[in-house]
Parts: C-alpha cells; structure tokens; sequence
C-alpha cells in the first residue's frame, strides 16, 4: 500500500467570450489536489498545479507534495502535456470542504480550488496503471463534476472542464476521487 485519501482533479479547457468550449483546444491547467489519511510519505493536504509555464505545489509539506506531484500526478492522463521538470513550492494551508452531495472546495492563503455539480457515483479501478517505469493499482469512487476553478495568488485561471458521455456513464475533466487507495 502507498496511499489512501482522495484526489480530486480539474483540467481547464479554454472557452470564447460565451463560456462555449472552444473546440480542439487542449487544456491550459490541470490541478490535482491531495489528501493523504495515509501514505508511505505522510499525511496532509497538497495542491499541484501542472501548466506549460511549469509546475508548482502548495501545501505545509513539501516533501509530500513533490512526492505525489512526482510519483502519481505526473502520469495521469490529464497531465500528460505538461511534462514534470521542475517544481516550485509555496507554503500554504488550507481549508477543505467535501460533500459527495454538491462537491469539493480547498481554500488556501495562495491558492484555491473548487469542483462543484457531481454528475454521478461509480466504483473505478484500475490493475496496470502506469507509472512511468511501472505501474500501480488504483481504486477509488469517481465523482465527475459539472464545473470547477482554480485560483492561484488572486488570479482565476480561464476556462472550464470538458463533461462527456463515457461508456459507464457521465465523464468530466473536473472529478472527485474520494476513498482512493494506490498499491505500487
């Protein structure tokens, strides 16, 4: 076992003056938010923010931080084009709110992030999730969720998530992954 918590996630897709996704675009952020009840490398709350600026972390751990950031989110599929060089880190804490119901809200001194409008409930898991060099099992309840933003330092990021069909139900770049459990 390396970690149980949950990780929400938000990518951001651009969208013209009207809020309409501006089709072929990909995503200009994608932030993953950590909470470990358990892992190898601790407990606590993390903030990581992908873009092709760069990467950053908040939290009041950064070991913890760079350790997710390097060991999970830099493989998600949401991450993909923003490759892991470098990370920066501001130390913050935050307040978290979750309700399975409505949604999910971090609210930091620096940052915050917020996921709200869950589209559904499903068991996900996944026996050969890569990672890199090797790969990892993944088990968690996934919440796609209808809409999201993200704050860095008093800016908004632009944008919105991308809901979808997918084949077991409603899909979204905006989803909370509560109960999550990771084995490498």
């Amino acid at each position: 076992m390396a970690f149980v918590g949950a990780n929400p996630g938000l990518a951001l897709h651009p969208v013209d003056p009207n809020g309409v996704h501006v089709p072929g675009e990909p995503a200009s952020c994608f932030a993953s938010f950590w909470m470990a009840d358990w892992s190898r490398w601790g407990t606590g709350l993390a903030l990581l923010v992908a873009t092709t600026q760069g990467w950053r972390s908040y939290g009041s751990n950064e070991y913890f931080a760079a350790t997710m950031a390097s060991e999970f989110t830099r493989y998600f599929p949401e991450a993909a084009r923003f490759p892991l060089t470098e990370l920066t880190h501001t130390q913050d804490e935050f307040d978290v709110e979750l309700d399975l119901e409505r949604g999910f809200r971090a609210t930091g001194g620096k940052a915050e992030l917020e996921i709200s409008g869950v589209l559904d409930r499903r068991q996900f898991a996944a026996a050969d999730f890569q990672l890199g060099g090797g790969s990892g099992t993944l088990n968690n309840v996934y919440l796609p969720c209808s809409s999201g933003r993200l704050s860095e330092l008093d800016v908004r990021w632009p944008g919105a998530p991308i809901t979808y069909a997918g084949p077991r139900g409603p899909s979204s770049s905006a989803y909370i992954a509560v109960a999550e459990s990771w084995m490498t």
